[in-house]
């Protein structure tokens, strides 16, 4: 079987097994970079930038992958920033989504330091949002949860 016949038992909606997913968090002169999700989970909402884990990837590799993706910044790990489970059930109860989402702080290696983020075509849009700025945005869930064990932007 060939990668493509695989993608038809792509199970992310409705999954058999949880997901893994990889965020980062770019901070940069008390703001958080945030991108605004096109597609779901959360479609129209803000996040960190980040995605899936793919096959054979290490995860601090995905992290990096996924920052410059999404917003065009070349990153390095930093440290861990938290480990979120996504469990997101239907209106019937059954689970509809499932991740286990591994985030990372990162720094930013390349670029002039107030580089703008540049948002993929899988993102409406990014920015840097002051901390304070936070509780003002449609946030995830899981970044919500994320925010507060780290106690960022929420009490």
């Amino acid at each position: 079987m060939n990668r493509d016949d695989l993608t038809a038992f792509d199970t992310r909606k409705y999954p058999i097994r949880p997901h893994i997913g990889v965020g980062v968090m770019l901070v940069r002169n008390n703001k958080l970079l945030l991108v605004k999700r096109k597609y779901n989970p959360d479609a129209g909402y803000w996040s960190i930038p980040g995605g899936h884990l793919d096959l054979g990837e290490k995860v601090k590799e995905a992290a990096v992958r996924e920052a410059e993706e999404e917003t065009g910044f070349k990153t390095r790990v930093t440290k861990l920033a938290g480990i979120i489970d996504k469990i997101m059930r239907d209106e019937k109860g059954e689970i509809e989504y499932h991740y286990v989402l591994i985030n990372y702080f990162v720094e930013q290696i390349e670029g002039p330091p107030d580089q703008a983020p540049v948002p993929d075509d899988d993102a409406l849009d990014a920015k840097f949002v002051p901390f304070e700025e936070l509780k003002n945005y449609i946030l995830t869930d899981s970044l919500i949860e994320l925010l507060k064990r780290l106690k960022i932007g929420f009490d």
